[in-house]
């Protein structure tokens, strides 16, 4: 019953500009481009949170929802629910997994 009013009470206040966060015009926006910098700076200097690869290595890091955009939509714009994984780990874990590597 509560994650039903917390969705209701989401879509509700949700900017009717945006597009859907589970969209893939949603990560092209304003609102995630702040989201993804604030992540980026709070994991500075850290690898992929999966398997410790990093720039050094030569792969590229992204960030990544960990509860994923088309089934949290509400999460979708929270650095509390994002982690840095490499391009192939994020790849890898998808939109059906919730695992968090912090």
């Amino acid at each position: 019953m509560f994650d039903l009013i917390r969705r209701i009470v989401f879509w509700w206040s949700y900017p009717r500009h945006l597009p859907h966060p589970a969209s893939r015009e949603f990560l092209d926006t304003y609102e995630w481009a702040q989201v993804r910098y604030q992540v980026l700076l709070k994991y500075r200097d850290k690898p992929c949170m999966a398997c410790g690869c990093g720039p050094k290595q030569g792969v590229w890091l992204n960030v990544d929802h960990i509860k994923p955009r088309k089934t949290h939509p509400h999460l979708a714009l929270s650095v509390d629910n994002c982690q840095i994984l490499c391009n192939l780990c994020n790849k890898g874990k998808g939109n059906w997994d919730s695992t968090d590597w912090r």
